[in-house]
């Protein structure tokens, strides 16, 4: 039994988590889906990440956590997979992950690189989906990416502890 969990900012009103959900079962019909959240606030990595760090651990060993939240590749963010915890997360890189793997390090980090490969109509999601479906069929991470040694880190929400020592100043991020 393959299973991947979905945490989304795309809420429930419009069509995306069915059409999501759609595209993984085409391309694996046996997944099994399970949602998270749906209801992230959009680009708020930092709720995101709070949410897979309560919720990953009840699923099985090999569950694969797909991340769609600021899940745009640009510049600044490439797409990557890691195995972290023997379950696996794909996303953008966009310091989601560092709030999660800061006590444990992935046993193996990889920047996706399949983009060329698929349709040149594929959005980042089709990406996503392609990563997720490889992986749920027993599939290798040196297949879809190149390793790396870094993911990119989210500090602003570290607690800042004043110069008095009096006072620390910290952040929510989940209500």
């Amino acid at each position: 039994m393959s299973i991947i969990t979905l945490t989304t900012d795309y809420g429930l009103k419009d069509h995306f988590v069915g059409a999501l959900k759609g595209k993984i079962l085409t391309e694996f019909p046996t997944a099994v889906i399970i949602d998270i959240s749906h209801d992230v606030d959009q680009f708020n990595i930092a709720e995101a990440s709070y949410i897979l760090g309560a919720s990953y651990f009840s699923f099985p060993k090999g569950t694969i956590h797909l991340i769609g939240v600021d899940a745009e590749l640009n510049a600044e963010n490439q797409h990557v997979a890691i195995e972290w915890n023997e379950h696996f997360f794909v996303c953008a890189d966009n310091g989601i992950l560092s709030m999660l793997t800061q006590k444990i390090l992935p046993q193996k980090m990889v920047a996706i690189n399949i983009h060329e490969r698929l349709n040149f109509e594929a959005t980042d999601l089709d990406v996503f989906v392609a990563v997720a479906c490889h992986l749920a069929k027993g599939g290798l991470l040196n297949v879809i990416g190149k390793e790396i040694q870094a993911l990119k880190q989210l500090t602003d929400l570290k607690p800042i502890i004043s110069d008095d020592k009096n006072t620390i100043k910290g952040y929510v991020i989940y209500t």
